[in-house]
């Protein structure tokens, strides 16, 4: 039986693994971004680049290349590293176990150690269960265990009760400070990935961080926005196109520990104004984004569970998210809840979402579940086409 280690101490290990090769007459090439077979029977000098790769080395995806890059690639002083940064990924859990899995299945090696705190309150007070401990001692998702460090919660800071807004600064500060502490051997280019637990980085975006030098930081993600399934997309008024949201969640270790003086929170923060950032970043203060309409750099999901996952979520927002609909007694009728995801109609009766279309997105939800459309079919698909009510007890709903 596999035992989770809940006092585990990550040391970060150098990736020895070489990215970037000579191919054929090309001196050096991106292997994963690069056509190998069409390369090497050109008998091209250049890294000729698979479909959505881009640049000399076909080492920068489709979501940087078209942000800002393409139309001033020779004066970004980008160049392959030697050895590739690691990755710290910070996050706090309420109940969404099965979007756990799916970030730990689709960042793969791209991730080098996970922070995940977890309380045993809400964000209201309430006490609740250790959920994705309990499934991690279970043996849940052991192949990631030795990259899991699991910093529990066990109290519910009174400033908290007063003050609502305090608990989503609070959470995030106490899994950087505990959390880092617990990460051994990082080094000031090392990054920091800070996402709540419905945002999840594309695997090719945080490649391209790991193994790229010259690009600005704080680094900012544009992702596409979803609401209840990946089948509803935010909408801008009248506008039937989607909207993004925009999260700023990227920085060095350096920015992390000179800059936000080891506060992780403050990484969501504009700091562009903060005299250290401008000093330490000279010319270079403004965030930069990675992240378009034809090419996203994630996915956030909001409000993606079901019915009974939804209720979860209402009941556990903080007293100042206003206007907290989790009070409305009919609000948390589970057929309401139902009917509102079948429609997509907000809370307030509002209709701010527009209908996807699996067929014609590329980048329609995370790869990990279009692989695996059965297990995750409720999320993927409108109610109708499933042809069945989300209920309760499916797996996949973080209804817990």
């Amino acid at each position: 039986m596999i035992t989770f280690d809940e006092n585990r101490v990550v040391t970060l290990e150098d990736d020895e693994f070489s990215h970037f090769q000579p191919v054929g007459l090309a001196p050096l090439c991106y292997l994963e971004g690069t056509s190998v077979s069409k390369t090497l029977s050109s008998n091209s000098s250049k890294c000729l680049c698979r479909a959505n790769y881009f640049g000399h080395e076909c080492g920068i995806p489709a979501a940087v290349w078209h942000r800002t890059i393409s139309k001033k690639y020779h004066r970004w002083p980008l160049k392959p590293r030697k050895v590739p940064r690691r990755i710290i990924h910070g996050l706090n859990i309420n109940h969404e176990i099965e979007f756990f899995r799916v970030r730990l299945e689709e960042l793969k090696d791209a991730v080098d150690v996970y922070i995940v705190c977890e309380s045993n309150y809400t964000a209201r007070g309430d006490a609740k269960p250790l959920h994705l401990m309990d499934k991690l001692r279970s043996g849940f998702m052991g192949a990631y265990h030795s990259k899991i460090v699991h910093v529990p919660l066990y109290k519910f800071p009174p400033e908290g009760r007063e003050n609502g807004w305090f608990i989503d600064m609070y959470l995030r500060t106490y899994m950087g400070i505990h959390g880092l502490k617990r990460v051994h051997g990082v080094r000031s280019d090392d990054l920091f990935v800070l996402l709540d637990a419905d945002e999840i980085p594309t695997r090719e975006v945080l490649m391209f961080l790991k193994l790229y030098d010259g690009y600005p930081e704080p680094v900012r993600l544009a992702m596409r926005w979803s609401v209840f399934g990946f089948f509803w997309k935010r909408k801008r008024g009248k506008q039937t196109g989607s909207i993004f949201n925009w999260i700023l969640d990227v920085s060095t270790m350096n920015l992390v520990w000179k800059v936000c003086q080891n506060n992780t929170f403050l990484i969501r923060k504009d700091m562009t104004n903060n005299a250290d950032f401008q000093e330490r970043l000279s010319n270079r203060v403004s965030p930069w984004t990675s992240g378009t309409k034809q090419a996203y750099a994630g996915h956030h999901c909001s409000w993606c569970y079901s019915p009974e996952g939804i209720r979860t979520k209402l009941l556990s927002a903080h007293a100042d998210d206003k206007p907290r609909w989790g009070d409305f007694a009919e609000k948390l009728d589970l057929r309401y809840i139902s009917r509102l995801i079948r429609e997509g109609e907000w809370f307030d009766s509002s209709r701010p979402f527009v209908m996807a279309d699996l067929e014609k997105e590329e980048q329609y939800a995370p790869k990990f579940m279009l692989q695996h459309p059965q297990q995750f079919s409720q999320l993927l698909y409108p109610p109708d086409m499933t042809n069945e009510l989300y209920s309760s007890n499916s797996h996949n709903l973080d209804s817990q």
